[in-house]
This record gives structure tokens, sequence and C-alpha cells, in this order.
């Protein structure tokens, strides 16, 4: 057998597959490591895409801490005086009746100086709302004396922290008896302040005045010009000897929902004559007027040239006027002082919520402060809590030794 010899310039096949086999590994090993090395530093990567994208695990992170909604503070970590103080005043006793004081190591200390009629009444009511914040009455000791009788409650609460609440109930001098032999006639003390009291918002409602007769008492009906029942009520309130006033309407800061059911609005934005021209149209709708107070009117009582405006014409005609104070930036009263109209202004609101106990201790409120100033004058509305509460505690204006007067009374 003849052995055949390749061709001149080419090599033998196992030589060749062997280079070839070297030069790819080479490629794939630099292919390969190239990549890692593009992966490593952040570049681009084909084989190692993965690694290369995958984002570095970022540190733990401390968990974060939830901080709650503060809770409401229970009673037993509130103040021991601001919690007394606080269940006095829902008791309805008077801020007015009360003084508080410090004790031996800081014991707090309270002196409230009430009739002793009023005491009987409020004594329980004091002494449950107490028990419903957790304080125990341990003691009452009660200390006659001439002039006055005082009660000592000693207060204990869980923490087993102490107070005291000293009730003072004045003791009324017996009357002077005269000579053996000697006539005098009988003579009425003079009573230590004069209180009145308006009801807004009448003309509404003849019941309601009815209501009112029935208490006995000079309470003065405020009229609205634009009532269902406006002239009627004026006409029965006069003939029955209750003073009339006009309820006058006008324009409030805020109070839109009220203003666009008011009729006869006296507007801010009004000219100088429509403004005279809307008190006129309501003051002759309301017979019997002999004053006016204002219905509202945050808006309008605290501008000088407005008031200026409205009070001419109630000077005019001979009316006083009595500031409602519906906002702390009155200057109504200032202002008709300045034009020499006779006037005054409220001094208590009774009946801004519907809490009947609420309104007992703002009457109480309104007595003690004609008590010490010597008169004061209280606004409240026909609702039926207010109501309810006249005619269960109007009786304690006799109890102040005060006398109930119409309003007109108590302006200058």
């Amino acid at each position: 057998m003849t052995n055949r010899r390749p061709s001149p310039g080419r090599e033998p096949r196992p030589a060749f597959s062997l280079l070839t086999a070297i030069l790819i590994g080479a490629a794939l090993v630099a292919t390969f490591g190239l990549d890692y090395l593009s992966s490593r530093r952040n570049g681009r990567s084909y084989i190692f895409r993965a690694a290369a994208e995958a984002p570095a695990t970022p540190p733990a992170k401390p968990a974060e801490k939830i901080v709650p909604a503060p809770a409401p503070q229970p009673a037993a970590a509130r103040p021991f005086d601001e919690v007394v103080a606080a269940t006095l005043a829902a008791a309805g006793v008077s801020e007015d009746s009360t003084l508080r004081l410090k004790g031996p190591r800081g014991r707090p200390l309270f002196e409230v100086e009430i009739p002793a009629e009023l005491y009987e009444s409020l004594g329980p009511a004091v002494e449950k709302a107490l028990a419903a914040q957790g304080i125990r009455v341990l003691d009452k000791k009660r200390t006659p004396g001439e002039d006055r009788t005082e009660i000592l409650w000693a207060l204990r609460r869980p923490a087993r922290e102490e107070a005291a609440i000293t009730f003072v109930l004045p003791v009324e001098p017996p009357p002077v008896a005269p000579a053996a032999g000697t006539r005098v006639a009988a003579a009425k003390r003079a009573p230590r302040g004069r209180v009145a009291l308006i009801m807004d918002d009448m003309g509404n409602s003849l019941e309601v005045l009815d209501e009112l007769t029935a208490l006995g008492r000079p309470i003065t009906v405020s009229v609205l010009p634009y009532g269902s029942d406006t002239a009627e009520t004026a006409r029965l309130a006069h003939d029955r000897g209750l003073e009339v006033l006009l309820h006058l309407p006008l324009e409030s800061i805020n109070n839109h929902e009220a203003m666009a059911d008011t009729e006869g609005l006296i507007m801010a934005m009004m000219t100088e004559p429509a403004i005279v021209a809307a008190f006129e149209a309501g003051y002759d709708r309301v017979p019997f007027a002999a004053g006016t107070n204002n219905h509202m009117g945050s808006r309008f009582t605290a501008d000088r040239d407005l008031m200026r405006t409205v009070l001419k014409p109630i000077r005019d005609r001979g009316l006083f006027f009595v500031d409602s104070r519906t906002t702390a930036r009155t200057v109504a009263l200032e202002e008709a002082r300045r034009l020499g109209v006779p006037s005054t202004e409220r001094d208590v609101f009774l009946d801004a919520d519907e809490d009947r106990g609420r309104i007992r201790g703002r009457l109480v409120e309104l007595l003690q402060k004609a008590r010490k100033k010597g008169r004061a004058v209280g606004i409240c509305h026909p609702f039926p809590e207010t109501l309810a509460v006249l005619k269960s505690s109007l009786h304690l204006v006799d109890v102040y030794d005060l006398e109930m007067v119409p309003v007109s009374k108590l302006v200058r």
C-alpha cells in the first residue's frame, strides 16, 4: 500500500483541531474575564448581568419608632386641683364664688361661698360629680359661727392624694326687735343687688310667652321684627307688664346659615339711608319696644362707623340700647355712650349649650356677679332646657338677696 502525503501547505487535521480548541478556549476565558471585570466595575455586562444589576444589599435600618397619638389624660393623671376645680364647675358652682388655695405640703384647698339654700341643692350634685372622677368624700365637718357656717369636705383619690373644700354659708343677721312700746313701720331690707334677664329670639311662639309669664318675674322680652307672632307677642308681653325690646338683626362675621334665614337683616354693605330705613321698618313691627339689643352682629358691633349709623335713629326715638356682646371686639357700648344713648351690656349668656347643669351654673354665675357688682344683665333663649332651668332655679334670685328688674333699670 502506498502512503499518501498531504498536499504542500496543509497541516494534518489533529494539529488544526488542537490549535482551534486552544484559541476558542482563550477567547472564552478572555470573554468571561472581561465581562466579569466589567460587571465588578458596574460597567456593561452580558454574562454577569444579574450580578451587575443587583443592587448592593443596603445596611439594615433600625426599626422605625412609632409614636402613638397621645391618649386623653385620665382624671387620676391630672393635677388634683384641676380635677376638683373642673368638677365644681361641672356641678354648677360659679367661678365667682370659688377661691383656690394651697395648704400644707401643697394640698389643694377650695373655698366656696354660697347661700345655705343653694348648698342644699348643689352639695349632692358636687358629691356625685366628684365620685364620677374617682374622688371620695371622706368627711363633712360643720362648724357654725355667728355670721357664717363652714362645712369642710375632706377629699381623697386613689393615688392617696388629698384635698379639701370649705363651703361657706353666710348667716343672715336676725332683725332687730323694736323697743317696747315703739311702733315701727315694717321696712323691707334693701336687696344686695339687681339683676335683669333678657329672653332673646321671641316672636315665634305665644306658648313660650305664656311660660315666661307664669314665672312671675319681670323678664325682658326681646322680639325679632319678622317672626310669625311678632306683633302679638309684643302686645301681650306689654299687657302682662313685661318690658319689650326690638331684637335687631345685624350682620355676623361667620354665622352665614343663620343670616340666610333672618328676614330684615341689616348688612354692613348697605348705605346709611338703607340702614336707617331697615331699622325703622323693624322697629315699626314691634309695638311697645322701649329699647333694642342686637341679634348676632359680630361684624356690625365691631365697626364704629356702622354702630354710629344705627345708634342715631335709636337715640332719636328715645330708646335705650343693650349690647349683646356677640364678639369680644365690640365697640357698641362705647359708641352708644358717646352718642348719649342710655345703654348697658350683657354680662352672662346662660345657654351657650343645652346642658341643664351648665345653664344652671351660668344662672348662678349671673347672680354672683349681681351680688358682687351690684348689677348684672343675663341673656338667654326660649329653649326647652333653659325654660326648665328657670322654672326650677329662678328662686335663687331671692336666695342671693337680689331684686330682678327690667333691663331698662340698669341702663345709664
